[in-house]
């Protein structure tokens, strides 16, 4: 190893972050440089790292090595088995960020990045299997239901939002935000209501759970989205648009008041 390649290695090692930081940015400005032994190494211990930027500049360096370096993908396979689930998570997130490396093995690990504590993981977690439930949907929409069943409140939340735009609207995906519909944590519901929304099917049971959200569910959040979702998913019925009509007339919730008002338009006029 020459001394610029084992300089590059030490500070990847280094306690300060602006030191491991530039010596990650200037392997994303020159991949060539982590090819040499020792750096490979030492990048998959900052995928681990608790800092962020840290964590993902390392991302960024190994996308831009894998490129010229073959090893970087096998390395990563491996990080998917560690014992850390920050190291689990940023391994996907690589492979995610190079081409055709997001395959199915991967699948367990995003499914876990769903039920993060930490909101930018979901998130990032969700776009990565949104992509992979377009090339294997079979597998992808068994995962999300089994963890939109399994009580993780954040899980839950993010599995209905990635069937959403998955746009799987089967019995049993419309059964599971049934379900939400009903949980204590308010973010799920919210999530249960952008569901059944997006199904724009007109079935008369998804208007039903959407119709007892508006009228008696205690957070004002859930009530607006029941009333936007009701505008969109076209189911006409008296009892829907007299409830809009009611919701539009109530005193204390302009926002609730406006969702009524454009759901109301969007079926009175398709």
């Amino acid at each position: 190893m020459n001394k610029s390649n084992g300089l590059i290695a030490r500070e990847l090692a280094d306690s300060e972050q602006r030191v491991r930081v530039g010596a990650l940015l200037r392997l994303v400005r020159d991949p060539q440089s982590g090819l040499q032994p020792g750096v490979l190494a030492a990048l998959i211990e900052c995928l681990g790292s608790s800092d962020k930027i840290v964590q993902r500049s390392a991302a960024s360096a190994l996308a831009a090595i894998a490129a010229t370096n073959p090893e970087v993908t096998n390395a990563l396979c491996e990080a998917i088995e560690s014992r850390e689930a920050r190291t689990r998570w940023a391994a996907v997130y690589t492979l995610g960020l190079m081409r055709g490396a997001l395959e199915l093995k991967v699948l367990p690990a995003l499914i876990e990045a769903l039920g993060n504590a930490d909101g930018d993981v979901r998130w990032a977690a969700s776009e990565l299997v949104v992509r992979l439930g377009r090339e294997y949907p079979r597998e992808v929409r068994r995962d999300l239901l089994a963890l939109a069943a399994n009580g993780n409140p954040n899980g839950c939340k993010m599995a209905l939002y990635c069937l959403r735009d998955l746009k799987f609207a089967d019995d049993e995906v419309r059964s599971q935000a049934y379900l939400a519909s009903a949980a204590p944590a308010d973010h799920v519901r919210m999530a249960a209501m952008s569901l059944l929304a997006n199904l724009a099917d007109g079935n008369a049971q998804s208007a039903d759970i959407l119709l007892r959200c508006l009228e008696e569910d205690r957070h004002e959040g859930v009530r607006r989205a029941a009333a936007s979702a009701l505008g969109r998913l076209n189911h006409r019925s008296e009892r829907v648009l007299s409830a809009l009509r009611r919701a539009l007339e109530l005193d204390g919730d302009p926002s609730l008041n406006r969702a009524a008002q454009r759901a109301l338009a969007r079926l009175e006029v398709s």
